[in-house]
């Protein structure tokens, strides 16, 4: 007697949900941490000195450019005014509030649960880049060399966090297994 290999029923999968809940809900509070700090820091007319000196120490030793406390200021300033860290800090705190509370549901394999997931990680994704990209105009405006760069990489490392929790997010709605854990009712 043969058996037809595409015979047989795969079994919900509650295990895999589950430990992307888990994911999820990390990512979720470490890019939490991430908007609540843009808002503070747009929140400041001025940053401290001590964080400003710390900030410009390595560029200024390893760049021909040498950046002073005023251009940083400046940058601050420019980056506050066109709302980078607003774009940023709401975006963030709000996308990753609904990724939170989709990664609980996710755990209980309620179906709503990616789907919250999914929309905090797209709002998260889109403001959290449009706040990237207004630092980097901010960045290129007042300053030059090494730290312009950084502003682009932080940009980009912005988005591609939020975009990695956004697929994470979306993963087990596309799952076949996953599926039937989760729309058990459907199937």
């Amino acid at each position: 007697m043969t058996m037809d290999p595409w015979a047989i029923d795969p079994r919900p999968d509650r295990r895999g949900p589950r430990s992307i809940a888990v994911l999820l809900l990390l990512g979720a509070v470490l890019l939490g941490l991430a908007g609540l700090d843009a808002l503070q820091h747009g929140a400041l007319e001025d940053l401290p000195a001590g964080q400003v000196e710390m900030t410009i120490e390595t560029p200024n030793l390893n760049d021909d450019v040498e950046i002073t406390p005023e251009q940083y200021q400046a940058f601050h300033d420019e980056a506050r005014d066109s709302g980078a860290y607003a774009w940023r800090g709401y975006s963030l705190l709000a996308g990753m509030s609904l990724v939170a509370v989709g990664s609980f549901g996710l755990y209980a394999l309620k179906p709503w649960g990616p789907r919250t997931s999914s929309i905090g990680a797209a709002v998260a994704l889109v403001g959290g880049s449009i706040g990237g990209y207004r630092f980097q105009a901010a960045a290129d405006a007042t300053m030059e060399g090494m730290l312009v760069e950084t502003q682009t990489y932080l940009a980009l490392a912005c988005s591609v966090m939020t975009g990695l929790c956004l697929a994470m997010a979306v993963m087990p709605l596309f799952n076949h297994r996953a599926r039937l854990a989760l729309f058990a009712e459907e199937e």
